[in-house]
């Protein structure tokens, strides 16, 4: 009788213990991270537009963030191509422009895009905030420019 006792108090013992441990863990409060969230980066398109409105930029000026991209896509009306001015740009950031053009056809200038649709796009990453100023180049005497503003 003794042992019976004995086993049926471990088990009730055991039991408890086990239902407990369920307990605790089903009611745990989630530990908040210190660290901020990643921050969201917006990829915004820029039309390259010729036509009988004019030669344009839409938009032709771009807010942007450090870390968004920029698109640039010849939409009709080319050949179309996107030539900062260095002597506008914030001190230094030639340098961090010039190297997000692979395919520069001369320095700060994006390839020229020939058919409709031809695109390229840019990172802002590493770019200071300010106001970075670009132009066609084959359509600047028509007034085709525009600005990239990095807040």
């Amino acid at each position: 009788m003794m042992h019976l006792l004995r086993a049926t108090t471990t088990a009730f013992s055991v039991a408890g213990l086990i239902t407990i441990a369920l307990n605790s863990a089903s009611h745990v409060t989630p530990s908040h991270s210190s660290a901020p969230a990643p921050a969201m980066h917006a990829t915004i398109t820029v039309k390259m537009t010729g036509d009988a409105k004019g030669y344009r930029y839409e938009p032709s000026t771009i807010n942007a963030k450090a870390g968004d991209e920029i698109t640039f896509t010849n939409a009709m009306g080319g050949p179309h191509n996107v030539t900062f001015k260095a002597e506008e740009i914030p001190a230094g950031m030639a340098t961090v422009l010039q190297g997000d053009m692979p395919k520069a056809s001369a320095p700060l200038t994006s390839p020229l895009f020939e058919t409709d649709g031809e695109s390229w796009t840019m990172s802002t990453t590493g770019l200071k905030p300010g106001t970075y100023p670009f132009y066609c180049m084959p359509h600047a005497p028509l007034g085709m420019k525009g600005q990239l503003v990095i807040q």
